[in-house]
């Protein structure tokens, strides 16, 4: 949450994505936010729109020379101006004779200017401080747009038109300031819908915050593929909190518990001519010890952790600042528990002596902070064991539940350089231990969507409406290799039929009766029928989507290849295909640079991979999630055991007496239980609830939901009875069985 934040108005940066398709003529549906713009908009929005201070546009690039990673910026005015890069305004001129370029001083230095120079053909004239490393735009070279833009691309708003609707072509990042103390909900409703005079239609632009862009970028373009997500990141946090809880709270109980128990003692002691600061001196010395310790016991195993936990949430900050920060934290802790540790001590300075030593008062109040705390670990517990056992469980649901797909023994392929034809398909069914293959849309494994494009439908009375699709090119044979249902209507007829087409269920619930009723749909032609919703990514809802036959070009549309081995043939299957198809490609990778035929790869992609992929996140959360209710768990264990203990050393006397007039020691047992069973029901009742609405909330980001059964409750209460049960039964059967008349003698 810290990316970016580090610029001196990161609060007022705001990166610009559009919505192209919201306004079209037709009211296109199934809008969709895109990352990059046209030019021209920077200059339109900074022109026209009050609100803003500045606005800019730029474009990263990345290249490798030698041993050098370059990483630059080609930005505007504009831009220098928003992030504070105190760039000369000479430095954007158009038509130098030279192409100015700054640099980080890492590549201020005589080798890397000349690569710079031969390889790059920039001039490096001066030198920009490089950012920190958390920020969304890391660069060390910035160079001015207009190197390597021409004048066309900067002036124009590049629309091309598909059907009847303009596309911009999106080539440039904008970014805007905006000025202090601006209506910001206002600015959104102004920008939503933006007539320009250059657009046929509106524009629909949105403001995403700078300092938001790691973990709430709409369009996807700065969040990175980590092996744990954001929000898997605060659900760890959240737990983690649930368990400090506990863990003061057990604590603070059992700290009262015993200062109660050690009232008499110290009330003798204050009789006896002990000072205030004396008696402090013994309250806090067993506290802080403990305190003391837990630090010490924490830090050695916090550093045998760490690594691997950074690795997990893909944290790439320094051993140093982190130490540094928790050596903070275990200041505030201790400094906090002093205070905490105190109240009883004010307690005691206004307790009266003779109660202390006669032992009077409520004893009803004495026990109320006890059994509230108590139920707090219980809610903590019950509520962290819930919805650890509903992720288990819906994770299995996912890999059992049908998905729409098949994933099972099933590869696709495709190359770094070169289309693979479709006639390749049908070669490498020769090879053994394939059984099928077809061929599918290029660079894609759902196998589907690039992006989305409108599409303009009829009705029988000739009214007209455009929906935003994601098209799915494919021939007759995918449904089948796939495992994906026709649920109304038919497969293509043959492979080459340009006219006919399928909607998916998302597409067609938008949709609706708007092209059943074409009559097309009864003479066969244009639409056909309706396929099934799949997926291969476990939180991606289905997209609406129109599947054809590639219409042009069908060696273009099919650059891939998919198959199905048999099981256990997976790597001797991929080897094969990888030399039938590097010897197919010979003569292709012999006509181009040999550094280039040396970098040529074959890509294989496992469904069933892909799918697992997806999993990486809940499953690190999992493995964190099960670990902290196990903690919290052992924390309420230890808890009752300890309650009840103290409480039993309370309450020996009574346990004494009752036995001498005739109580078992099942019934004085049966005293404990039930108040223990109370609490507990208590905490279910507090706890499932809230257990409920929380995973309810997750589970809706997945496609499908596993449910939230009655056996789910009644297992994890009983789970928790029993354990509570066991807990207490070794501690009150010792206090049941002791001879009443020691007891009281004692006493």
């Amino acid at each position: 949450m810290s990316y970016d934040n580090f610029h001196a108005n990161s609060d007022r940066i705001y990166r610009v994505h559009i919505a192209p398709f919201k306004w079209d003529t037709h009211g296109a549906a199934n809008v969709s936010e895109i990352a990059n713009c046209p030019y021209p908009l920077a200059e339109w929005l900074k022109s026209n729109i009050p609100e803003i201070e500045e606005a800019g546009a730029m474009v990263p690039f990345s290249r490798t020379v030698e041993s050098y990673e370059f990483s630059g910026l080609m930005l505007d005015y504009g831009i220098s101006n928003i992030f504070d890069l105190d760039l000369p305004e000479d430095f954007f001129i158009r038509g130098r004779a030279d192409r100015p370029l700054a640099v980080t001083q890492e590549l201020n230095n005589e080798e890397a200017t000349e690569l710079i120079k031969e390889q790059m053909r920039w001039d490096v004239n001066m030198t920009v401080p490089r950012w920190p490393v958390n920020t969304n735009l890391s660069f060390n070279m910035v160079a001015p747009i207009t190197s390597n833009m021409s004048e066309q691309s900067l002036s124009n708003w590049n629309t091309i038109w598909y059907e009847t609707t303009p596309i911009l072509i999106r080539n440039y990042q904008i970014y805007v300031l905006i000025h202090n103390n601006i209506d910001f909900r206002a600015l959104e409703q102004k920008l939503d819908r933006l007539e320009i005079p250059d657009l046929a239609t509106p524009l629909s632009v949105v403001l995403t915050p700078l300092t938001q862009l790691r973990y709430k970028d709409p369009s996807g373009a700065t969040q990175l593929e980590v092996d744990i997500k954001f929000t898997h990141i605060r659900i760890f946090a959240i737990a983690g909190l649930m368990v400090i809880l506990c863990s003061l709270f057990n604590h603070l109980t059992l700290y009262v518990t015993r200062i109660r128990m050690r009232l008499r003692e110290l009330a003798l002691r204050k009789v006896n001519g002990a000072s205030n600061l004396q008696i402090a001196a013994t309250l806090y010395y067993d506290f802080l010890i403990v305190i003391l310790l837990s630090l010490i016991v924490g830090f050695t195993l916090m550093t045998s952790l760490l690594q691997r936990f950074k690795e997990y949430a893909s944290i790439n900050v320094n051993d140093v600042s982190i130490y540094t920060e928790l050596s903070v934290y275990a200041v505030l802790l201790i400094v906090c528990s002093f205070i905490a540790g105190g109240i009883p001590v004010l307690y005691f300075r206004k307790h009266v002596l003779n109660e202390s030593i006669k032992g009077s008062g409520s004893p009803g109040s004495k026990n109320a902070f006890r059994k509230g705390s108590l139920l707090v670990q219980l809610i903590i517990s019950l509520t962290m064991m819930f919805c650890a056992l509903v992720f288990m469980k819906q994770i299995r649901f996912l890999h059992k539940t049908d998905l729409g797909i098949q994933r099972e023994n099933i590869v696709t392929v495709t190359t770094n350089y070169f289309s693979l034809l479709t006639v390749y398909a049908e070669e490498i069914k020769k090879i053994p231990g394939i059984t099928d293959a077809i061929p599918i849309s290029s660079g894609t494994l759902r196998p589907t969507h690039s992006g989305s494009f409108p599409h303009t439908f009829t009705d029988s009375v000739g009214n007209q409406k455009v929906f935003n699709l994601f098209i799915l090119i494919v021939d007759n044979r995918f449904f089948d290799f796939f495992g994906v249902k026709i649920l109304e209507g038919r497969n293509f007829p043959n492979e080459t039929d340009n006219y006919q087409f399928l909607l998916n269920e998302t597409a067609m619930k938008e949709v609706g009766e708007f092209e059943r009723n074409n009559p097309q749909y009864e003479a066969g032609r244009g639409f056909i029928g309706v396929m099934q919703d799949f997926y291969l990514f476990p939180t991606e809802k289905a997209k609406a989507t129109k599947a054809h036959y590639a219409t042009h070009d069908v060696e273009g549309w099919f650059g891939a290849l998919a198959y199905k081995y048999e099981e256990g043939t997976r790597e001797r299957t991929e080897q094969a295909v990888s030399e039938w198809i590097h010897n197919e490609l010979s003569g292709r990778l012999s006509n181009i640079p040999a550094n280039a035929a040396a970098d040529f790869r074959v890509i294989f992609s496992y469904v069933e991979d892909v799918f697992e992929e997806n999993f990486k996140s809940e499953r690190a959360l999992l493995k964190l999630l099960s670990v902290m209710t196990l903690a919290c768990i052992l924390i309420a264990i230890f808890g009752v055991y300890s309650l009840t203990s103290l409480t039993c050393q309370q309450r020996r006397k009574e346990i004494a007496i009752r036995k001498v007039h005739g109580a078992e020691v099942l019934d004085i047992m049966n005293i404990f239980f039930k108040e223990y069973l109370i609490l507990l029901a208590l905490a279910a009742i507090a706890a499932f609830p809230a257990g409920y609405l929380i995973m309810k909330r997750w589970l809706e980001g997945y496609v499908k939901q596993t449910s939230m059964d009655a056996w789910v409750y009644v297992l994890i209460f009983l789970i928790i009875f029993v354990v509570i049960v066991l807990s207490i039964f070794s501690t009150i059967w010792k206090a049941a069985n002791q001879n009443p008349a020691e007891v009281v003698k004692s006493e």
